[in-house]
């Protein structure tokens, strides 16, 4: 069986328009940050209805960077 490698992580997850679009994980909270910075508030038409991205860092305890990528 195969070992897991537990690791702190900060994940950015992203909304749009109040529903998940995603989500990374990044090793530090700067890199989370600027990413943030650069997605939140952002608008985008789909379905001919402008959506707008809310975005937030949260910090996860422990990811298995086995299985999930931490960038």
């Amino acid at each position: 069986m195969d070992e897991q490698e537990m690791k702190p992580a900060f994940l950015l997850v992203c909304y749009l328009s109040g529903a998940p679009e995603g989500g990374l994980h990044f090793e530090n909270a700067n890199t989370c940050m600027s990413f943030k910075k650069v997605l939140h508030g952002q608008t985008i038409v789909k379905n001919k209805k402008e959506k707008t991205y809310q975005c937030f860092c949260k910090l996860v305890p422990e990811v298995d960077s086995k299985k999930i990528q931490i960038y």
